[in-house]
């Protein structure tokens, strides 16, 4: 009981914080000039603030920074270690991982002011800048040993390590073409680690993804269609970056796992995201584009094409995300033939969404 309440603390204090910093990242957003016009590739009508990230970064690295703070001065409290003495005991080791919560807060600091300096410099910031800036934030991560470790090699893990966070932050980058899309998508990927993490007894790591959801669910009351606030690049490089983190933080493979597949659950689950940027990077090079240059090619601007609505489009995404996650968390400790079975599942799912996509049926 002392867990749950302690989760539904954290949940509501990150939400609440969230939602209320959003009004004044929004009138700030407006005395930067920080806003979001209508375009011919964009589906929102009118002008619309875009630093409502700072809304979900403030209230992570708030709730995250404090919790980190006070856990180890709670257990000295009577009153505390009486009623919570067992979800003490959990954060008992929290002083062992210190090192590991600084890197993922500094680094996705580092991605938040990328991006905020992208915003504020209204899409002027070079390119290159914005990728070593990413680069030296997944960097961060290295350095205080936050990497995988599937690999034979130490400098093999470093090198996937860096690939994959930059790849998820610039992911969730691309995704963010949508009301709701980009956190509603991280949001529901974080339940799905948060239910693997659950099974496999991670307490710690469930109390940052449940303060990493209140985040975001404050926020998305803005930002769900018709969205009064957008992300921002600061807020889409953020989400990305600690979701690029908390994948390789949380732990796949339980004590009956018969084989490695669980460590490709993070990359099922992020598919939508990882197979949006890859589609529309692919199609702006075969037609000379550059790859950083926004377009209408995206799986979301597919499904309006489709006659979804906008709200219809998010839901599905959301769908295809919870459903794609659910059907790889039995990868931990499932053998042999059960993981291939659940990976062909999961092939079969992206042909189908890939399928949705590019198939535009019979001309007449």
């Amino acid at each position: 009981m002392g867990n749950s309440f302690l989760a539904a603390l954290v949940l509501l204090a990150a939400a609440t914080l969230s939602g209320v910093a959003v009004q004044p990242t929004m009138r700030l957003a407006g005395l930067v000039g920080a806003i979001d016009l209508p375009g011919a590739r964009k589906v929102h009508g009118k002008a619309t603030p875009r630093l409502g990230g700072l809304a979900v970064f403030l209230s992570f690295v708030t709730i995250v920074g404090v919790g980190d703070l006070l856990s180890p001065r709670l257990a000295q409290v009577a009153f505390v270690r009486a009623r919570f003495g067992s979800t003490l005991a959990f954060l008992a080791d929290v002083p062992l991982v210190e090192s590991k919560i600084f890197g993922l807060l500094a680094g996705s600091s580092l991605a938040f002011a990328v991006g905020l300096a992208d915003d504020v410099m209204k899409g002027r910031l070079p390119v290159y800048v914005k990728l070593i800036g990413q680069f030296l934030a997944a960097g961060i991560l290295i350095l205080v040993d936050v990497r995988t470790s599937f690999l034979p090699y130490s400098w093999a893990n470093s090198v996937v390590t860096l690939l994959w966070v930059v790849g998820v932050t610039n992911s969730f980058n691309l995704l963010d073409n949508m009301d709701g899309l980009s956190a509603g998508v991280a949001c529901i990927a974080s339940g799905v680690l948060l239910l693997n993490a659950l099974i496999l007894g991670e307490f710690f790591i469930s109390l940052i993804l449940v303060a990493f959801m209140g985040s975001l669910l404050g926020f998305l009351y803005f930002n769900f269609h018709p969205a009064s606030v957008f992300l921002g690049d600061c807020g889409s490089l953020f989400i990305g970056y600690v979701m690029g983190s908390l994948t390789i933080l949380e732990r796949y493979v339980s004590h009956a796992s018969g084989t490695l597949f669980p460590v490709l659950m993070p990359v099922v689950l992020l598919a939508v995201p990882l197979m949006d940027t890859a589609t529309v990077v692919t199609i702006r090079i075969r037609e000379g584009r550059p790859i950083y240059v926004g377009d209408a090619r995206h799986l979301s601007h597919r499904l309006l094409a489709l006659g979804f609505s906008q709200r219809a489009a998010a839901l599905f995404i959301y769908l295809v995300t919870l459903c794609l996650g659910l059907g790889v968390v039995n990868l931990s400790d499932a053998t042999l033939e059960q993981a291939l079975i659940i990976m062909l599942q999961s092939v079969v799912f992206v042909a189908l969404i890939l399928f949705l996509m590019f198939f535009d049926g019979p001309t007449t």
